[in-house]
């Protein structure tokens, strides 16, 4: 039997669409409200389908043997590896140029050189997108409990407490704490591994659960940008456990229905030719990795010269165009120069 997949190889492209949307933000207000409807930053679509797809080929390809030495090694070299390359001189510039952000310590400038290294490393603050590496890392630590769990019992009976969870938590303040992180989080992965462990199922009823989980998805975007109502979006996870908070995360279910309802569409479509996103696939990590990049360096440039941007639809189709573009092309030339080391530098 093949292990490849195309259908989730093509998921992963349509990922990380979702990640460099989330992230090409600085809209006006009501533009805002619809792309917080379509990326919802609230649960981050893109980083929660990397979740799923993640939990998806880990049943996939470790349900029947597991070797947990191989398997960190490999996460390591393609995925811990590049985080620590491209992070240490970030980190420096970070800590030499009296940068400011939300997510760091209030007497953070009072710490040592090597406490504020050590802090970036493990929380990823140093660059908005890279709280999920170090989540994600957290679940390759535990992999092999996830593993002991891959088993019908814990489907049909403990997962469903597991969901709840992920219902009732939400994102840890500016994503500074990947144990919280990992916490809310780690129900989407195994949500992942309960859609492969039942595959045969679910992709035999995929029309079905499309539809369904479809209207299910755009009920609540239509809801929400129609009625303003803003469920949960501004609730974190420090809200549950300092203030007992206790409120239904509207955004986990959308985002659980966004994966089920784009898992089935790609299967449908799996004999389609999609060549753009077939390499989107191949370049997701890579273009995770470097596309934030481009908009820091983008937004610097905007922010020097003066000018001042209405950040209007069109204006973002541009700017969105733009980081992707730059991203793939970068992700391309690091590929051709480096060969088969580019995977250590940078995920692909």
């Amino acid at each position: 039997m093949s292990k490849f997949l195309s259908y989730i190889h093509n998921l992963r492209g349509v990922a990380i669409l979702f990640v460099v949307g989330v992230h090409a933000h600085g809209f006006d207000q009501q533009t805002t409200k619809v792309f917080d409807a379509i990326f919802d930053p609230s649960e981050g679509n893109g980083t929660v389908l990397f979740l799923f797809i993640g939990g998806f080929l880990f049943q996939y390809l470790t349900h029947n043997h597991f070797d947990y030495r191989k398997y960190i090694e490999t996460k390591f070299k393609v995925i811990i590896l590049p985080y620590l390359i491209i992070s240490i001189p970030l980190i420096i510039i970070r800590i030499y140029t009296n940068f400011e952000s939300l997510a760091l310590p209030a007497n953070f400038d009072d710490w040592s050189v090597t406490r504020q290294i050590v802090f970036y490393i493990f929380t990823g603050t140093h660059m908005p997108p890279f709280w999920f590496i170090t989540t994600i890392i957290l679940v390759y630590l535990t992999a092999p409990l996830l593993h002991v769990l891959d088993r019908k019992n814990f489907y049909q009976y403990v997962f469903p407490l597991f969901v709840l969870l992920f219902f009732f938590t939400y994102r840890p303040l500016h994503n500074a704490n990947p144990f919280l992180s990992y916490i809310h989080f780690v129900p989407v992965y195994m949500a992942g591994m309960c859609a492969s462990f039942y595959k045969e199922r679910i992709l035999a009823n995929s029309r079905v659960i499309l539809a369904l989980s479809a209207f299910v998805y755009l009920a609540i975007t239509i809801i929400d940008v129609g009625a303003g109502a803003n469920f949960s979006r501004d609730l974190r996870f420090e809200d549950v456990l300092y203030k007992g908070t206790i409120a239904f995360n509207v955004y986990a279910l959308k985002v659980l229905m966004l994966c089920m309802m784009l898992l089935c569409l790609v299967y449908e479509i799996r004999k389609k030719e999609m060549p753009l996103i077939e390499m989107l696939g191949n370049y997701s990590f890579g273009i995770f990795f470097v596309h934030y990049a481009f908009i820091s360096i983008s937004g610097k440039i905007v922010e020097i010269s003066g000018v001042t941007i209405d950040f209007s639809l069109p204006v973002f189709v541009i700017s969105y165009l733009f980081i992707l573009l730059a991203s793939t092309v970068t992700v391309y030339f690091v590929k051709r120069i480096t060969g088969k080391y580019s995977r250590y530098l940078i995920g692909s």
